[in-house]
């Protein structure tokens, strides 16, 4: 049976549903306004044991999913949600052994799923321009993935401006405000038929990143889609059975194409 030990991430989860990301450490606590939870009653426990606090709330210790992790993990840049994360790696096909090419790190998680993805005989190369986003990147994957089957990650503090170091990519996506401007330096990094996703907040970019589609890339690419994801969670509550008050309605387009030969 797999237990809780010292330096490991948990999940804390009360009795409104509150999440709370914590890492234990012997003799530590973690305080809220329900009073403390001491990490000794934790370590050496089994994954979903139940715990009280010193006022006496009940919370339930998980180790967290990738979801709930990069969801309360230190945010840099904006992560893109797991809802965008998971039909991203579905459109591009990211398969076990592939070689993916990132751009736009954020605060990396879209890069733990895509290390993930790719498994132990994979690689994924992800480059960010800022010094902090890219800093805080780093942490954030390190935290995470010593207990992760994850490929093999090079991070770089590096602008796509400069040039992409390898080439024979399988996949690339871009998480960049202008994509478009950086095209030929992806499309020459990519194997044939390899795929490309494109990451955008406005309609105004994928206006922009369609005309040079059309312009300069119609002979090197074929489209594959624009796409928009919406999520949407129901609830039980005695006999009333309804959609959520809050849904994750639009946080990003996906713009997919594959390479031509």
């Amino acid at each position: 049976m797999s237990v809780f030990k010292e330096g490991d991430l948990a999940l804390l989860i009360d009795s409104k549903e509150r999440k709370y990301l914590v890492t234990l450490k012997k003799d530590a606590s973690f305080s809220f306004h329900k009073g403390n939870v001491y990490f000794n009653e934790i370590i050496g426990k089994p994954d979903g044991t139940k715990i009280k606090s010193s006022h006496g709330e009940t919370l339930t210790a998980f180790r967290p999913t990738l979801e709930e992790y990069i969801l309360k993990m230190k945010r840099g840049a904006q992560i893109i949600y797991p809802k965008d994360i998971s039909r991203i790696i579905t459109l591009l096909d990211v398969f076990p052994g592939a070689k993916v090419f990132e751009a736009g790190t954020g605060s990396g998680a879209l890069t733990l799923y895509l290390l993930r993805a790719v498994g132990e005989k994979g690689k994924v190369v992800s480059y960010e321009k800022r010094q902090d986003f890219y800093e805080n990147a780093r942490i954030n994957i390190e935290k995470f993935i010593e207990n992760e089957a994850a490929g093999q990650l090079i991070l770089l503090n590096k602008d796509i401006a400069e040039g992409i170091e390898e080439s024979d990519f399988d996949r690339a996506i871009l998480d960049l405000t202008e994509p478009w401007l950086f095209l030929d330096k992806v499309v020459n990094a990519l194997k044939s038929g390899g795929i490309i996703g494109c990451y955008l907040t406005t309609v105004l970019q994928i206006y922009s990143l369609m005309e040079e589609f059309e312009k300069n890339f119609s002979q090197k690419l074929h489209k594959i889609g624009i796409f928009e994801i919406l999520e949407r969670k129901w609830e039980k509550q005695g006999l009333s059975l309804r959609p959520a008050l809050r849904m994750v309605a639009h946080t990003g387009f996906i713009v997919v194409f594959r390479k031509l030969s």
